[in-house]
């Protein structure tokens, strides 16, 4: 059938047969436009799937960044905790004094308190796998099974044990006997070691 021909004639002038050939051929010309709206559709729905992806996992990642700076800004030396932090040192102060006898003119406060502070800080570091004692986690610092709760119960119950002790004070005894122990100290030693059967009989152990 010639569709120019077809085209030219009013619809009153059509048989019934090209009548229904002109709307087949209507109909697979909006069937074609129509699919081929669809196709345009389908693909920007894939190019915003894809850009609507790329915002959600950047989203997610800066949530995981945002997360991850809290957890490692969220610790005892941070400014936010500078307070609880001074309060902590001072009671390993105190915990270090009532080891020691509470006289800071005692010989043992003179010469192992220093050690006594560096054990303290050191046993909590180690204990809670940390690389500095003030890099504890303070989330949920409040709450009894914190990271800040064990680190007090540390503090708290330190004793130095045998090894460490007998360590710091072997030190002592090389650097008096290498002349580079300050005078002060080389009498409290002197006074510690006769006081104590040459560090035997000690009451903080």
């Amino acid at each position: 059938m010639d569709k120019t021909v077809l085209l030219n004639k009013s619809m009153n002038e059509m048989t019934k047969t090209e009548r229904d050939y002109l709307r087949n051929q209507l109909n697979e010309r909006d069937m074609a436009e129509i699919t081929n709206q669809l196709a345009e559709v389908k693909n920007n729905q894939e190019k915003f799937n894809v850009k609507l992806g790329i915002i959600e996992k950047t989203q997610e990642e800066n949530k995981d960044e945002i997360d991850r700076l809290k957890q490692e800004t969220n610790v005892l030396c941070a400014p936010i905790h500078h307070k609880r932090r001074n309060k902590f040192r001072k009671k390993a102060a105190s915990r270090v004094r009532f080891l020691l006898g509470n006289d800071k003119a005692a010989p043992e406060y003179i010469l192992f308190s220093a050690y006594f502070f560096k054990g303290i800080y050191a046993d909590i570091a180690y204990q809670l796998e940390l690389g500095n004692w003030d890099d504890m986690s303070m989330e949920n610092y409040e709450n009894p099974d914190s990271t800040y709760e064990t680190a007090k119960e540390i503090r708290d119950n330190w004793r130095p044990e045998y090894k460490y002790f007998k360590r710091c004070l072997k030190e002592l005894i090389e650097k008096r006997d290498n002349g580079i122990l300050r005078p002060e100290k080389c009498r409290a030693l002197t006074g510690f070691l006769n006081s104590t059967n040459n560090g035997k009989n000690v009451s903080f152990l």
